[in-house]
């Protein structure tokens, strides 16, 4: 029974921060937040990032099922054709250095992982940020060029594979392209859908699907649809600048999230298992005398 390994608390801090995760797959970005809280929370803290990226894939491909139903009409596939290659190589290379329990080529630090990601999404929101400010630019954006496209495709397979991270590098390529909001979000909506499809393949074959946290899953599975349908309703009462300019506070907001994580949590992989060992005695210590 799910009460048996979790408490009350637990499951209600995992129902929202999957609500989140659910109002930014359906087009609404607040989810940047929720996966970096439900790491902090979750139950067992041996490898608590490897285990909640691996517990949120199948439930990001039931979240994309889910948003595709309501992006349907509004998707856009000919631009994300360009960056299917690179994607795909870039998780395939993730997970033969990553994802396998045992049988990883070597082991990625978080820290360098985080702290990369935060500095380009820094680096594009002021870019384009200046870039507005001093060009006022009012025509259409161009697709990437080709090399662009696919190193971005790459980085986008590669950190989603890693930590579900792709969020920020999939934005660095469609903002410039100033889509319709709509277009925007169904779009977005399209290629998480199939790169986390992709992505369960690899996953399942080196044992990173667990029944435990598939039954978990399961039993949030109500709390789905609710979250994306709110994400969805809420971009459609949202004015295209006002979207837009929150898609950049957003990006920026992620990006020195991020940051801040690589900057003051250890790395896992560099921490003694004697460490480990003594970090379990102290969080049960404290577990006990917060515990109401």
């Amino acid at each position: 029974m799910i009460l048996d390994t979790h408490s009350l608390v637990e499951l209600a801090w995992i129902a929202l921060c999957i609500m989140l995760i659910g109002m930014s797959k359906g087009g609404f970005p607040v989810g940047s937040i929720a996966l970096p809280a439900l790491i902090l929370i979750w139950p067992g803290q041996v490898e608590p990032a490897k285990t909640v990226v691996a517990f949120m894939l199948p439930v990001l491909c039931v979240m994309d099922v889910v948003a595709l139903a309501f992006y349907r009409g509004h998707i856009l596939w000919r631009r994300l054709v360009p960056m299917l290659p690179g994607t795909l190589l870039g998780v395939a290379v993730g997970s033969m250095l990553f994802v396998s329990k045992e049988a990883a080529m070597l082991t990625v630090s978080d820290r360098w992982l985080k702290l990369c990601i935060g500095v380009l999404g820094i680096v594009f929101v002021l870019y384009y940020a200046t870039r507005k400010w001093i060009l006022r630019r009012l025509d259409s954006g161009a697709t990437p060029g080709r090399a662009k496209t696919g190193a971005l495709g790459f980085l986008a397979g590669f950190t989603s594979t890693l930590a579900h991270a792709a969020g920020p590098v999939l934005q660095m390529y469609l903002l410039p392209q100033r889509l319709a909001k709509l277009h925007f979000a169904g779009t977005t909506v399209a290629f998480f859908f199939l790169l986390n499809l992709v992505k369960l393949v690899p996953f399942a074959l080196l044992g990173r699907i667990e029944t435990g946290n598939l039954l978990l899953a399961a039993y949030m599975l109500p709390i789905i649809p609710i979250g994306v349908g709110t994400g969805y309703f809420l971009v459609r009462l949202l004015k295209n600048h006002h979207y837009v300019g929150f898609i950049y506070v957003m990006l920026l907001s992620t990006s020195v999230l991020l940051i801040v994580k690589a900057i003051t949590m250890p790395d896992p992989e560099s921490t003694p298992q004697s460490e480990h060992v003594a970090d379990g005695i102290l969080s049960e210590v404290e577990q006990g005398l917060t515990d109401e």
